[in-house]
């Protein structure tokens, strides 16, 4: 192979690298590694204590742990924000690289088809890569 074709083809390899990898998410979800891609929905969902009623919280992997949205009843809500402020508008621009959630009656974290049920304990969930400096 000439010197021109391994040039190109080292650099084609390296651009292929680079695409995979920005969009290759290692996640570690309880003190374990996760490989995720960036375009995978992602949520933890959960029955709140107080009003036992279903919370759901939606996440994007594209920039760190974004683009969070809640859903739930409006007493839930209101449980959360003191009836103050309208819940979504704050997660509307948050960035994570942790997430620490704690239920006393569970939860689910899935992310892709993966899905993880932590009983009675905390969720803990830490982006690895891509490094970034997010929240």
């Amino acid at each position: 192979m000439k010197p021109f074709a391994r040039l190109l083809l080292a650099g084609l390899a390296l651009v292929a690298l680079a695409l995979v990898g920005w969009q290759l998410r290692i996640i570690e979800v309880q003190g374990r590694p996760v490989i995720a891609w960036a375009w995978q929905d992602a949520q933890v969902s959960f029955t709140n204590s107080v009003t036992r009623r279903p919370v759901l919280i939606k996440f994007d992997l594209r920039r760190d742990f974004s683009d969070f949205q809640m859903m739930t009843d409006f007493d839930t809500e209101g449980y959360y924000t003191g009836g103050e402020y309208r819940i979504n508008d704050r997660l509307k621009g948050q960035q994570e690289r942790t997430l620490q959630y704690c239920s006393v009656v569970g939860m689910q974290l899935r992310i892709g088809e993966q899905q993880w049920n932590i009983k009675q304990s905390c969720l803990t969930a830490k982006l690895l890569w891509p490094p970034g400096s997010g929240g």
